[in-house]
């Protein structure tokens, strides 16, 4: 069955985007410098979805996508490129519960912080010992066993863990989402 004229230049742009990406990835075919890409325009994530319509960004009332990427370093994470785009009716018709167990995981200051000390490098259960007040090693055994069924942790080896890949960059867009605007200069009180 042809595809519209519109949906096959989505596709196409989609296409290009993840090719960019792992091309990016790859340290090949972009002569850009590392860091982030400077639009002119402001909006351009916002235009770039505006152009996101037909069937499957549409259900009844509810329309739209929404997208979220990053470019990463971290001593825990290495280098990662990544992004995702979801329609919005996908995302209101999902099982909340997966949702909801990732959230109820997160939902714990000293969770959040094993997390963070993660990604800045410690592995080892030592060294997550090592944050102030996390009390014993069966708490802290506690919270990484929560973090694995969230599937936000793995276990490398023995008393060694790690966020995998595919993790980091929605986990740190979750944080900085539910920091809002307290990240932007000069908005702390906005």
């Amino acid at each position: 069955m042809p595809k519209s004229t519109a949906e096959l230049a989505a596709a196409i742009e989609r296409m290009q985007q993840r090719l960019e990406a792992l091309e990016v990835a790859a340290g090949a075919g972009s002569a850009r410098p590392p860091g982030p890409d400077v639009a002119p325009d402001p909006f351009w994530l916002l235009d770039r979805l505006a152009r996101n319509t037909g069937p499957a960004f549409a259900r009844g009332e509810v329309a739209g996508s929404i997208a979220y990427g990053g470019r990463v370093r971290a001593p825990g994470a290495g280098e990662l490129v990544w992004q995702l785009e979801h329609a919005v009716p996908e995302v209101l018709e999902a099982d909340l519960g997966a949702a909801a167990a990732v959230l109820g995981a997160l939902g714990h200051p000293l969770r959040l912080e094993i997390l963070r000390r993660l990604l800045l490098g410690a592995r080892s259960l030592a060294e997550l010992q090592e944050i102030p007040s996390t009390g014993t090693s069966g708490q802290v055994h506690h919270h990484l066993r929560e973090l694995r069924a969230a599937g936000l942790v793995v276990s490398q080896r023995r008393n060694h863990y790690a966020i995998p890949a595919e993790r980091v960059v929605p986990l740190l867009v979750i944080v900085a989402a539910a920091l809002g605007r307290s990240l932007v200069p000069g908005a702390e009180g906005a």
